[in-house]
């Protein structure tokens, strides 16, 4: 979805700008954080870079959307760690059988 979004410039940086809201609306962890950080300063300097006809500077982009996706919660995992924590406050115990 990135890469077929990232067909001009102004859409690219509509995804550069959805990516740094995603990383900084979920709490990410410092290593996140590096990894996007990372991707952006490729894309910017592949995007920068005219010798650099046989790679597309898209592809960092599209690495750093996969790699938030991959470490984000789904809705099941939130659901399920909303109900551990809620069975915690209320001192239930959590081990099965």
């Amino acid at each position: 979805m990135v890469a077929d979004h990232c067909t001009s410039e102004a859409c690219q940086n509509e995804v550069r700008a959805a990516l740094k809201e995603a990383l900084l609306r979920e709490d990410r962890d410092f290593h996140t954080i590096q990894c996007v950080e990372a991707s952006l300063t490729l894309y910017d300097q592949l995007r920068n870079w005219s010798h650099c006809d046989w790679l597309d500077p898209v592809i960092p982009l599209v690495a750093a959307a996969r790699y938030l996706a991959a470490h984000a919660p789904t809705m099941r995992a939130q659901g399920q760690t909303l109900g551990i924590a809620l069975r915690l406050h209320r001192s239930e115990n959590l081990s099965v059988g």
